[in-house]
């Protein structure tokens, strides 16, 4: 199960403090790093672009310190999550349910000085105080957050699972091939196609071909499936 943690503040200088924090925490060796953040759209952002994003906030926005980890063995199996749409879909949800346009600016802990594991860490800026019902239905982001980790970790590890039936197929037809006797077929891989352009799921890790929806914002992942629902309407 992942864990969503949720601390806000209303001091610039304190989430500016945070930020030096989560870009600069020591690594495994103990060492000084500055690490990349990243926004919405996954490019790659500066420190520096970090303290202007919160120096020109409005007045009166709150600055949300959120902390997103994984289970070790369960989850984040082979540390190969795409962390970032993670990241995105988390606070895309937090946007959906108190109903405000939350920017945001991330990093990821790819383990440091006390923990091998990975986790992410996020500055959410929400302009306004959120109403004790609001701030309920922020408890459960951990609900939709586990929902894409588990769907992510069946994904690849069903790529895993035929790559290696591949391989032990392929294996078997070396050993055993004898062209006066018969053939062995080996099993066909796991065909992929592109990610969704809608949402960003998959860009990295590709969509299996069998998905004409896309699993995370089910929005139709051809042209000729949008054509095709644009026809069955209009009829």
């Amino acid at each position: 199960m992942a864990i969503v943690k949720l601390k806000y503040t209303r001091s610039r200088d304190a989430i500016k403090a945070h930020l030096r924090y989560v870009v600069h925490r020591p690594g495994k060796e103990r060492g000084r790093l500055t690490r990349e953040l990243f926004q919405h759209n996954y490019q790659g952002v500066s420190k520096q672009y970090g303290y202007d994003f919160i120096d020109n906030a409005p007045p009166g926005t709150l600055f949300y310190k959120m902390a997103i980890n994984f289970h070790p063995r369960r989850e984040d199996t082979h540390k190969d999550l795409d962390l970032q749409h993670i990241a995105s879909l988390t606070v895309r949800e937090m946007q959906h349910r108190i109903g405000r346009d939350i920017p945001f600016i991330a990093t990821i802990h790819d383990g440091h000085a006390n923990t091998e594991l990975r986790h992410i860490h996020a500055i959410c800026l929400v302009k306004g105080r959120l109403s004790k019902e609001e701030f309920a239905k922020l408890k459960t982001l951990w609900q939709t957050t586990t929902a894409e980790v588990r769907l992510q970790r069946r994904m690849r590890d069903l790529v895993q699972e035929r790559r290696r039936t591949r391989f032990l197929a392929q294996a078997r037809v070396l050993y055993q091939y004898s062209p006066s006797k018969q053939r062995y077929r080996g099993y066909k891989p796991l065909g992929m196609q592109h990610g969704c352009f809608n949402c960003g799921y998959g860009q990295l890790s590709g969509i299996p071909k069998g998905y004409a929806f896309c699993p995370c914002c089910h929005k139709p992942l051809s042209r000729e499936t949008t054509i095709r629902l644009e026809l069955n309407r209009s009829l």
